[in-house]
């Protein structure tokens, strides 16, 4: 039997930091991949509890897709803001 390739888009930086997780579980980012699938298969599941967000928080995701409640910034503003709790 021949493997087959899967192919999948993700955000470098989150590839890098599974990586690292995975390294330092001894695995590779496609054996790490490869036990995801064949867990699934084995519990004809995804083999991990996902949380869909409550009333109050799928409620903040509609309102911050509209831009209700949001506040123009800037990145010194930000950084500001930051360092200002840092120091707390």
């Amino acid at each position: 039997m021949t493997d087959c390739v899967i192919r999948s888009r993700i955000d470098p930086f989150v590839k890098v930091e599974a990586m690292h997780v995975f390294e330092k579980m001894g695995l590779t980012l496609s054996e790490a991949i490869r036990l995801f699938v064949y867990q699934s298969v084995a519990e004809k599941r995804i083999p991990f509890s996902i949380n869909t967000p409550n009333a109050v928080t799928r409620e903040a995701i509609l309102e911050a897709e509209q831009g209700i409640g949001l506040e123009v910034t800037s990145i010194e503003q930000l950084r500001s803001d930051w360092k200002k709790m840092c120091a707390k």
